[in-house]
């Protein structure tokens, strides 16, 4: 009888856990699922600050191209490069979008370039010495095209856009665009017609005696640089980089576009750090020995493999005579702090389409860079 009773329980049992493993099996990713395989660092051209943008099946990348100073025995300073892929591993170099001018101010150490898409144009911004000599005071240009690969024209070809160095553009829900820069400070800017309107305004400032990205006792001044704005929901999310003990990233938050900006008590969120460093500027060493890389930072945000959003930045492996490269990390926002990981073994990202959605414009920097990652 117990027999019995055991044998009709497992019979009604049996559908019940067919129906459970039937719809959990979708969760599981397969080889059949969508998957992507890279590992850090890309092996790119040598590259700092690299910023990346989708466009179609494309992704599109400029940044500092090597060499990255004037007068070294690697050769003349190239100017504003790019590069494309079709799978964030293999980049072919596209060549120059804005050449050295001896005639302009625009001709020594072209450094941090990014790309801007607003109203049917393309903006580009890069940062080169305004002055006779490679020490002068860093100042922006603005250059406009009609597609991405140019041609691009100077708009700034006789002054400056503004001073500082490392800009990235940010437009707001009501149109209007900033430009970020070192400091951090931003400034309300007219596109089309290359001039700021009004006077900066602050954002954030380096950290306290011995904070990661502030002075230690008795040790050099600690810059923030690497700017890069986008809006999550209702708040504004900035990630910049600070070189107090090797390079790393931080996060601010916000409530309004100028302020005030919040640092995170998770600071700093990703980077890596150089012992060396760390003595120069009397900061604490605290990294694991395991990790392979001395500097990871300056870059930003851009639709992956996945649709979803990623963080590509540079990366120096430890050693002497090592060049940077491009480093790529998914990027995860939970109730506003930026979450990544910093990774150098071979990574494969599983992606069941299924169940995969596409992040909104909300969560990009820019209306338009939505649009074009639909296309």
């Amino acid at each position: 009888m117990r027999y019995w009773k055991a044998l009709t329980f497992l019979r009604l049992l049996l559908p019940l856990l067919l129906l459970v493993s039937q719809a959990s099996t979708p969760l599981m990713a397969s080889s059949k699922d969508p998957h992507f395989d890279y590992e850090n660092p890309i092996q790119t051209d040598p590259i700092r600050d690299p910023q990346i943008t989708k466009v179609g099946s494309t992704w599109y990348m400029t940044g500092t191209a090597f060499p990255f100073f004037d007068g070294t025995a690697a050769g003349p300073i190239p100017g504003v490069k790019l590069w494309s892929s079709t799978d964030l591993t293999h980049w072919k170099d596209l060549g120059v979008l804005v050449a050295p001018s001896k005639d302009r101010w625009y001709r020594r150490r072209f450094w941090a370039p990014e790309l801007f898409p607003y109203k049917g144009k393309w903006y580009l911004t890069f940062s080169c010495p305004f002055g006779e000599t490679p020490d002068s005071p860093e100042s922006i240009a603005l250059a406009v095209a009609d597609t991405i690969t140019g041609p691009y024209k100077v708009l700034t070809e006789d002054k400056p856009l503004t001073e500082g160095n490392g800009a990235t553009l940010f437009q707001d829900d009501d149109g209007k665009v900033y430009l970020f820069r070192d400091g951090v400070t931003a400034t309300l800017v007219d596109l089309p017609n290359a001039v700021p309107i009004g006077q900066p305004f602050p954002v954030i400032q380096p950290g306290a005696d011995g904070a990661w990205d502030g002075p230690a006792k008795g040790g050099p001044s600690v810059g923030l640089e690497g700017p890069t704005v986008m809006k999550h929901g209702r708040s504004y999310i900035l990630l910049y980089s600070s070189w107090g003990r090797g390079y790393e990233v931080g996060e601010a938050t916000a409530d309004t576009i100028t302020g005030p900006w919040r640092k995170s008590r998770s600071n700093p969120i990703y980077g890596a750090q150089d012992e060396e460093w760390a003595k120069i500027y009397k900061h604490a060493y605290t990294q694991k020995s395991d990790v392979p890389y001395g500097q990871l930072g300056h870059g930003s945000p851009f639709i992956g493999p996945d649709g979803d959003l990623w963080f590509g930045c540079h990366g120096y492996l430890k050693g002497k005579g090592q060049l940077p490269h491009l480093v790529i990390t998914p990027m995860r926002i939970d109730h506003d702090q930026v979450k990544m990981v910093v990774t150098w073994t071979p990574q494969v990202l599983f992606y069941p389409k299924k169940f995969h959605v596409r992040p909104t414009d909300t969560r990009l920097a820019s209306p338009d860079l939505a649009t074009l990652a639909d296309q």
